[in-house]
C-alpha cells in the first residue's frame, strides 16, 4: 500500500502514532493535509486536486528541500461540520506544515475560524472560489491557489460585450456561487454599456431545463452568460442545443460550464460557445504540454482546471519552504507573498493584500479537436487581480 493509501486510511490509533512523528515533531519531514471531498458529489475533484499536488512532490522525489513529503486525506463530505473537524484534526493532531483544501465555499468560510485560531499551518485554497473567504476571513495563513469567482465571470463582460452582443439574459444555478457569477458579470457587463435583458436561476441538481430554456428565449436577447458546473453544466448545454437556441443566441459563460470534465459528456453540443478560465489543458506552451504529458503518464488521462490548482499549490509550497528553510507558517508568509510561480496556466503570483492569484484569465471557445470538441484560447487577459472586498494584510 502506498505512503498515501496508508495515510488516508488510517483509523484512530493510526492516526494517534503518526500525530507524534508529523509537523514540527520531526525536522526531516513534512506533513501536507488535504481536506478535500473524497466522497460525494464532488469526489473527482478532490481526487484531482490530490493528484495534481502529489504528481509535483513525485516529480522531486518525494521530497521539498531535503525533506519527506507525508500526505494525510481527510474527506470532508462537502459538509461544513465535517470540514471544521478534519482541518482541526489536521492542524492539531497531525501539526500539518500544509493544509490543501477544500472545494465547497461553504465548507471554506467555516474552516476559517480554526485556520486563524490555530495559527500553525499555510492553507493553499485550492478550489473554493466564494469572494467572501477573503472579504470576511482576510487571515494571513490562507492563500487562493485557485481563483474566486469575480476573476471567472466578470472579466468575460468586455468580450461579450465587443465581440458578441450588447444585450443578454443571465442563466445560473441558483445557489451562492452562481448568483456571485451573474452578479458580477452583469455589473461590469452594464458598467460597460450592455444590457441585461432577464435573470434565469434554476435549482442544483436540475434535470428538465425545458421551462428554464423557454423563459431565456422568451427574452429575446442576443447572448445568455451563465454559470453552472458538473452535471447541471452538462444537462444544461445539451438542452440549450436540442431546443435549438444555440441557433438563435451565442452561449457564454464562465468556464466550468465548458470544461474538460464536462466536454465529453457535452459534445457537439458545445461547439461554438465561449468561456472564462485561468487554465486551459491545450493551452499552447511548453511548461503547460509538460505538465499535462506527466500527468498523463501518472494517472492515465490529462489534467483538469482543479488538477493544475493542486500541483500549483505545491509548487508555491515547495518554493516557500526552500526559500526559507523553514516550514513555520509566520516564515512562509513572506516568502508566499514574493512568489513568481510558473505554472502550467502561465505566470502566478499572490495579491500581497487579500493572498488571492494573480494570473492570466482566457476567453475560451469550443471547437472541433483531433479527439472531440477542445477548448481553444482566442484571447489572453495578463496577470488579473480582482477586488480587495475590503482585506489588507
Amino acid at each position: 500500500m502506498s505512503r498515501r493509501g496508508y495515510l488516508a486510511g488510517a483509523g484512530a490509533v493510526g492516526a494517534a502514532a503518526l500525530a507524534g512523528c508529523a509537523g514540527g515533531e520531526d525536522d526531516d519531514t513534512l506533513t501536507v493535509g488535504f481536506a478535500l471531498p473524497y466522497t460525494g458529489t464532488y469526489a473527482m475533484l478532490g481526487e484531482s486536486i490530490t493528484n495534481g499536488f502529489e504528481l509535483y512532490i513525485d516529480e522531486h522525489d518525494g521530497e521539498v528541500n531535503g525533506r519527506e513529503v507525508e500526505f494525510v486525506e481527510r474527506d470532508t463530505e462537502a459538509d461544513t461540520n465535517r470540514g471544521v473537524d478534519v482541518t482541526r484534526e489536521l492542524l492539531v493532531e497531525y501539526q500539518a506544515d500544509a493544509i490543501v483544501g477544500p472545494v465547497s465555499s461553504a465548507v471554506a468560510m467555516a474552516m476559517i475560524d480554526t485556520v486563524q485560531s490555530e495559527a500553525n499551518s499555510i492553507w493553499f485554497n485550492a478550489n473554493a472560489g466564494d469572494y467572501r473567504v477573503t472579504q470576511d476571513g482576510c487571515t494571513p495563513y490562507h492563500f487562493r491557489t485557485s481563483f474566486n469567482d469575480w476573476q471567472t465571470s466578470a472579466p468575460l463582460a468586455e468580450f461579450v460585450y465587443d465581440e458578441v452582443a450588447d444585450n443578454v439574459c443571465l442563466a445560473y444555478a441558483d445557489y451562492a456561487f452562481g448568483v456571485n457569477s451573474k452578479d458580477f458579470f452583469a455589473e461590469e457587463f452594464e458598467d460597460l454599456g450592455g444590457e441585461v435583458v432577464d435573470e434565469v436561476g434554476a435549482p442544483l441538481g436540475t434535470d428538465d431545463y425545458s421551462s428554464y430554456l423557454g423563459q431565456i428565449e422568451d427574452s429575446g436577447a442576443e447572448a445568455v452568460f451563465s454559470f453552472f458546473a458538473g452535471d447541471d453544466a452538462v444537462n444544461y448545454v445539451n438542452q440549450f442545443s436540442d431546443f435549438g437556441l444555440d441557433e438563435e443566441m451565442t452561449q457564454t459563460g464562465s468556464g466550468f460550464l465548458l470544461s474538460g470534465d464536462t466536454l465529453p459528456a457535452q459534445g457537439d453540443s458545445a461547439l461554438g460557445m465561449y468561456s472564462l478560465l485561468h487554465y486551459a489543458d491545450t493551452l499552447d506552451t511548453d511548461r503547460n504540454q509538460t505538465f499535462y504529458d506527466a500527468y498523463a503518464d501518472a494517472y492515465g488521462e490529462g489534467p483538469n482546471v482543479y488538477a493544475c490548482q493542486g500541483y500549483d499549490s505545491a509548487q508555491a509550497f515547495a518554493a516557500a519552504v526552500e526559500e526559507t528553510g523553514s516550514s513555520d507558517a509566520d516564515d512562509l508568509i513572506p516568502a508566499l507573498e514574493g512568489l513568481q510561480i510558473d505554472s502550467p496556466r502561465g505566470p502566478l503570483a499572490f495579491n500581497s493584500e487579500t493572498h488571492d492569484p494573480v494570473h492570466n484569465l482566457y476567453v475560451r471557445e469550443v471547437v472541433e479537436g483531433d479527439d472531440g470538441p477542445e477548448n481553444e484560447v482566442i484571447e489572453t487577459f495578463e496577470d488579473i487581480e480582482g477586488p480587495t472586498w475590503g482585506c489588507s494584510l
